[in-house]
């Protein structure tokens, strides 16, 4: 299942962008995606920082992002998101982020804690569905009790 949820077009588009492995990690609920928590990923949110951004720039435009003052470069109508941070407030810097991300099968992925932490933060319907579906995974995941915000 991993590997088919690997060659899915998002993760096919992301590999044209020769985005270098070490300056990434993949954000968004791609996380939960590739690890089987969840069926359907509409896009990929991509936090870089150094030589990838500077890839993504010279590529196409960057815009602000929705939530705070992250710089984002939108691919493929929007399917895939290259950011130069990810919620600041809760995570600090790209590279810390990138240092405590999961690799997966030579990917880095956001971990299950940290995909958490910013769901609940932004506490949008969508999220909350995810986190109570992650309540109710028989996965044990490395969390305490997650809460889902009404």
């Amino acid at each position: 299942m991993l590997f088919e949820r690997l060659e899915s077009e998002p993760f096919q588009r992301l590999s044209t962008l020769k985005l270098s492995r070490e300056d990434f990690v993949v954000a968004g609920s791609a996380p939960l995606f590739i690890r089987g928590l969840r069926d359907e990923i509409s896009d990929l949110d991509i936090v870089t920082h150094g030589a990838g951004w500077e890839r993504a720039r010279s590529l196409a435009e960057a815009h602000f992002a929705p939530y705070g003052e992250v710089k984002s470069v939108p691919f493929f109508e929007g399917r895939i998101e290259v950011l130069n941070g990810w919620f600041p407030h809760l995570f600090g810097t790209v590279p810390a982020l990138i240092a405590s991300a999961e690799v997966i099968n030579g990917l880095r992925f956001l971990t299950l804690s940290d995909t958490v932490l910013w769901k609940r933060d932004l506490n949008r319907e969508k999220d909350r569905a995810d986190l109570l579906r992650l309540s109710c995974s028989p996965r044990r995941l490395p969390l305490r009790r997650i809460k889902v915000f009404a």
